[in-house]
C-alpha cells in the first residue's frame, strides 16, 4: 500500500513538474511570438525587393504550379540577377492562400518558424546537456534576441535553413538515444536546409560530417539505421547535386564569392599576368585571398559586431545595437570562461559539438563579399546563445546562495537594465531605422502601385522609373515586381508576356523617364523621383500624388500628361 502511495505521489510530482516546464516554455515562446508578430505588416516599413519577388512567385505557384517565368515547380527560382533556393517559395504558397498576397501573407511563414525555433532550441539544448536551466536560458535569450527577431520579421530564407538545421540536429540526437529510430528524419532535414538557403550548401554537410565523427561510436551500434539515413539523404540530395552542376546552382556562388569583393579584387593577379618567382611563392592569389579571408572570418568575432554595431539599425556613426544586447555581454564573457576554462559542460562530445558549431558557423558568411553580414552568419546563433545561457544560469544559481534582500536588489536592478536595453533597441528598430532607411526598402512603391492600378483604365500607358532616392540617381529598384505584387496580376498572363518582355506588361512600362520628351506624350501616367519629374517644369494640376519617405523627403511624384 505504501509503495503504491509512493508511486502515485512520484507520478503526481512528475506530472506537476512537466506542467510547470511546459507552462514556462509556453510563456517564453509567447513572448518571442509577440516580438515577432507585433505589427508584422508594418515593420519593416515596406516589403523588400526579395520579399515581393518571392511572394509573387509563390502566388504564381499557387495559381498555376509554375513560377512567373513559366517553369513548372522549379527547384531553383529565377530572380533579380540570380537564382533563389526553393524551400521558402513552397512554404509561402499556403500562407498566401490563407492570408492573401499581402505583407502578412508573405511574412507569416518566417515569423511562425522564428517563433517555433524558440522551443526547438530548448529541446535541442536539453537533449544535448540534460540541463533544464541551460535549455530555458538559451530559449529565453533567443526569444528576445534582436538578431533573431529582426530576421524573423521579414521573408528571409536563412531562417528556414536555421530551423531545418536545428530540427535535423535534434532529431539526429534523439535518434541516437532511441536506437536509430529518428536518424533518417534528422538526416533528411539536413538536406532540406540546403534547399532553403545557399550558405547551408556548405555549412550543412560540414556540420553533419562533424556529427558523424563526434558520435561515430553510437552510430556504429546502429549500422542499419545509419545506412538507411545515408541512403535517404542521398536520394533527397540528388536533384540538388544535379542543380549545383548547372548555372542555377553556381550563379549565386560566383556573384557573392569573396574574390568579387571590391576591397580584394584589385589586388588579385589576372590569369594572363606574368609573375616573378617571388610573387608565385609569396604573393600569389591563394595567399592574397587566404589572408583577406582570415581577416573577414575574425571580423565575425569582433566584440563591436557582437554587442554594439552588428545590426546596422542606424546610419554609420550613430548609436546602434549589436547582434546581442549589451546587457548580455557579462553573461557571454562568463559563459566563455565557464566553457573554455572550467570545462562546463563536462561531457566532451557536447563540448566538441559546440566548439565545432562555433568555428564552422561563420565560415560561409566569411567567404562572401561582405565585411560582416548578420544574416549569412545567422546559423551560428544557437552556439552563441548557449554560451550566454551558461553565464546567465551560473549567475542565477549564485543568487540562490545569497540573502533575500541582496538577491531582490540585484534582480530588480538587473531587470531595470534589461528593460532599458530592450526599449533602446526597440526604439532603434521601430522609430529611427524606418526614418533613416525607408527609401532603401523601396518605401512608397506600395502606395504608388495601388494608385496606378486604381487609375489604370484612365490612361493609355503607365511609365515607372526604376531609379530613385533622395540624393540623386543611386538606388536601382525593381518597380515591376511591386506593380505585379500589389496588382495581383494574373500569373498566366505574365508567363505569356514574359516570352516577349521580362519586365513590361499590360499598360506598364519600366524605363528611365526623360521629361523634356516624355512631357509631350498623350494620356500617360508617370511615376518617378522629383529629379526625374522636375517640379519647375510641371503644372500643379498635373501632379496627382506626392509620396514622401519616412524622413520627410519627397520620394515619388505621380504625374499625368
Amino acid at each position: 500500500m505504501k509503495n503504491k502511495q509512493s508511486l502515485l505521489l512520484r507520478n503526481k510530482q512528475g506530472l506537476l513538474l512537466r506542467n510547470k516546464i511546459l507552462l514556462l516554455l509556453l510563456l517564453i515562446t509567447l513572448l518571442g511570438g509577440l516580438f515577432r508578430f507585433w505589427k508584422l505588416s508594418s515593420y519593416p516599413v515596406s516589403l523588400t525587393i526579395d520579399e515581393v519577388a518571392v511572394g509573387y512567385d509563390s502566388y504564381s505557384i499557387l495559381k498555376t504550379s509554375r513560377d512567373s517565368f513559366g517553369d513548372f515547380l522549379p527547384l531553383s527560382f529565377r530572380s533579380i540577377g540570380d537564382y533563389k533556393s526553393p524551400a521558402l517559395f513552397y512554404l509561402m504558397a499556403p500562407s498566401i492562400l490563407v492570408f492573401g498576397l499581402n505583407e502578412f501573407g508573405v511574412r507569416f511563414v518566417i515569423a511562425f518558424l522564428g517563433t517555433l525555433t524558440i522551443p526547438l532550441v530548448y529541446f535541442l539544448i536539453f537533449q544535448l546537456t540534460k540541463n533544464r536551466s541551460w535549455a530555458f536560458f538559451s530559449a529565453f535569450s533567443l526569444a528576445i534576441s534582436p538578431w533573431h527577431i529582426n530576421f524573423s520579421r521579414w521573408s528571409y530564407d536563412a531562417m528556414v535553413a536555421l530551423f531545418f538545421i536545428l530540427l535535423g540536429t535534434w532529431l539526429f540526437l534523439r535518434g541516437l538515444e532511441r536506437k536509430g529510430q529518428l536518424l533518417w528524419l534528422g538526416g533528411a532535414f539536413f538536406v532540406f536546409s540546403s534547399y532553403a538557403y545557399h550558405a547551408e550548401k556548405l555549412f550543412a554537410p560540414i556540420l553533419f560530417l562533424g556529427l558523424l565523427i563526434i558520435f561515430r561510436k553510437e552510430l556504429l551500434k546502429n549500422k542499419t539505421a545509419l545506412l538507411k539515413m545515408l541512403v535517404i539523404m542521398f536520394i533527397i540530395a540528388m536533384p540538388l547535386i544535379n542543380l549545383m552542376m548547372g548555372i542555377e546552382g553556381q550563379r549565386r556562388m560566383k556573384m557573392t564569392f569573396i574574390g568579387q569583393d571590391e576591397n580584394i579584387s584589385y589586388l588579385l593577379h589576372n590569369s594572363n599576368e606574368k609573375l616573378n618567382l617571388n610573387q608565385k611563392i609569396f604573393d600569389n592569389n591563394f595567399i592574397i585571398l587566404g589572408n583577406f579571408w582570415i581577416k573577414r572570418y575574425l571580423n565575425y568575432w569582433d566584440p563591436s559586431f557582437l554587442f554594439f554595431k552588428g545590426m546596422n539599425f542606424s546610419l554609420p556613426g550613430a548609436p546602434d545595437s549589436g547582434i546581442f544586447y549589451f546587457f548580455e555581454l557579462p553573461f557571454f564573457l562568463l559563459g566563455l570562461w565557464l566553457f573554455f576554462f572550467k570545462g562546463v559542460p563536462s561531457n566532451k562530445k557536447i563540448r566538441y559539438l559546440i566548439i565545432f558549431w562555433l568555428l564552422v558557423g561563420p565560415l560561409p558568411a566569411s567567404l562572401t563579399n561582405n565585411e560582416q553580414h548578420s544574416g549569412r552568419s545567422l546559423i551560428v546563433i544557437p552556439a552563441l546563445q548557449f554560451l550566454i545561457a551558461l553565464g546567465a544560469a551560473y549567475l542565477w544559481n549564485y543568487l540562490g546562495h545569497i540573502n533575500i534582500k541582496k538577491r531582490l536588489m540585484i534582480l530588480i536592478g538587473s531587470l531595470v537594465i534589461i528593460v532599458i536595453n530592450i526599449i533602446y533597441v526597440a526604439d532603434l528598430y521601430f522609430v529611427h531605422s524606418p526614418i533613416q532607411f525607408s527609401e532603401y526598402y523601396d518605401y512608397g512603391m506600395k502606395e504608388a502601385s495601388l494608385f496606378a492600378w486604381a487609375h489604370k483604365d484612365e490612361y493609355k500607358e503607365i511609365v515607372v522609373d526604376n531609379i530613385f532616392g533622395t540624393q540623386g540617381p543611386y538606388i536601382v529598384g525593381t518597380p515591376h515586381l511591386y506593380m505585379l505584387f500589389y496588382g495581383k496580376y494574373d500569373p498566366r498572363l505574365l508567363q505569356t508576356e514574359r516570352r516577349i518582355d521580362l519586365e513590361n506588361f499590360d499598360k506598364f512600362k519600366f524605363r528611365t523617364i526623360y521629361w523634356p520628351e516624355d512631357r509631350f506624350k498623350e494620356n500617360t501616367l508617370f511615376i518617378g523621383s522629383p529629379w526625374r519629374l522636375p517640379l519647375k517644369d510641371i503644372d500643379e494640376s498635373q501632379i496627382l500624388k506626392r509620396i514622401y519617405f519616412k524622413n520627410g523627403q519627397l520620394g515619388w511624384l505621380i504625374v499625368r500628361t
